[in-house]
């Protein structure tokens, strides 16, 4: 199945020093008007979005029914890290308006006896291995078809695109942030973090958090700060890999994945 795979970018007159460029994953097994599942993949600084982690979010996530979109950053020298952020927090507002957009016309075209049933499904003790009694009224068969057919969005960061993080939150999206930065690059002389707490954000959804022991820019503590899904991988670093270690390094990167994965299943 072919998809369209033209980039989608912001106003190119926007930011000096970095230029981004927003295209969807080549993979995807949906077209965006057919699913009402949304994820934004977003990179580092060198870390793309064909590294390992992002890669195969990607790729997890569309066997999952995930249409993807994927982001590439064009920095120059002279780029800082608060024209970074900015540029960043935009391409998420663009990526939502047109998401939240095809969302609904999938859901528009969702067959209403499927998301019935769906509901029907959730709510049959058998079905879900709760042997507990439960009642399932008309009421709650309708509530639980417009969830079911409401837009259901998802960001994954890496590093730098975790700095997104306060502005993805305020816009109530779920994020999974992989090795966070909670504490400053030595090379960022605007000492960017994530808050932690981060203030206003007590109704935004929860987050993801991976990352390593032995990376330098994590700290375990903030990290608990924000949320309780805090996933913590022994000696690896800030690519979640523990060097000279490729079988642990492998093993980390596939838990990692099946984390991203059953996250989004909560949304």
């Amino acid at each position: 199945m072919k998809h369209n795979t033209k980039s989608t970018t912001p106003s190119m007159n926007e930011w000096r020093n970095v230029i981004p460029a927003l295209t969807p994953w080549g993979k995807n097994r949906v077209k965006p008007e057919e699913t009402v599942k949304h994820a934004l993949i977003m990179p580092g600084i060198g870390y793309t979005v064909d590294r390992p982690l992002l890669y195969w979010a990607s790729q997890a996530l569309a066997a999952e029914g995930w249409y993807v979109d994927r982001l590439a950053l064009t920095l120059t020298e002279d780029v800082e890290f608060p024209e970074m952020i900015s540029c960043m927090e935009r391409v998420i507002d663009v990526w939502k308006a047109k998401s939240v957009a095809r969302a609904t016309v999938a859901a528009h075209h969702a067959p209403a006896d499927d998301a019935t049933d769906n509901a029907q499904d959730s709510a049959d003790p058998a079905a879900s291995g709760d042997s507990q009694d439960h009642s399932f009224s008309s009421d709650c068969a309708d509530s639980a078809v417009s969830v079911d057919t409401a837009p259901k969005l998802l960001v994954v960061t890496k590093s730098l695109s975790t700095l997104s993080f306060p502005h993805a939150a305020r816009e109530g999206l779920h994020v999974a942030l992989l090795t966070p930065v909670l504490n400053p690059p030595p090379f960022d002389v605007h000492k960017s973090v994530i808050p932690a707490p981060l203030p206003g954000a007590e109704h935004a959804p929860k987050p993801l958090i991976c990352a390593g022991t032995a990376d330098p820019y994590f700290d375990e503590a903030k990290a608990h700060l924000l949320t309780e899904r805090v996933c913590t991988y022994p000696d690896a670093n800030h690519s979640i890999e523990v060097p000279g270690d490729w079988a642990r390094s492998i093993d980390y990167l596939k838990d990692v994945t099946g984390r991203i994965v059953e996250y989004s299943r909560t949304i």
